[in-house]
């Protein structure tokens, strides 16, 4: 079991030097400590692994699936000369709200 330990060690090591520590998730290493005590071989470790990854992923897409933006999220028709189209903005000379005032005031300075 020691030598399994030890690989397992140098696994977890390799990771987190890569960025991708593995050690702070809790089902894979439950996962791990099985292996090690070898209450399962490394053919069951994979496929549970794998398992946990699409029971994650189907999870992740039912949680966007059911989001508030997801909900109210409508696509809106744009006529096809769109890109043709030109926005009359005022400049900040003619800007009455107020809301660009001090950018003017900075910018003339």
């Amino acid at each position: 079991m020691q030598s399994r330990r030890s690989i397992a060690e140098r696994t977890i090591a390799r990771a987190r030097e890569r960025g991708m520590p593995i050690d702070d998730d809790l089902e894979y290493m439950t996962l791990v400590e099985l292996w090690i005590e070898g209450e399962i071989d490394i053919q069951d470790m994979r496929q549970r692994y794998n398992d946990l990854l699409a029971r994650r992923s189907a999870d992740r897409k039912a949680r966007r699936g059911k989001s508030s933006f997801n909900q109210s999220f409508r696509p809106v028709p744009v006529p096809h000369n769109a890109a043709d189209a030109s926005i009359d903005l005022p400049s900040l000379d003619e800007d009455k709200t107020g809301v660009f005032g001090n950018a003017a005031d900075l910018a003339s300075r």
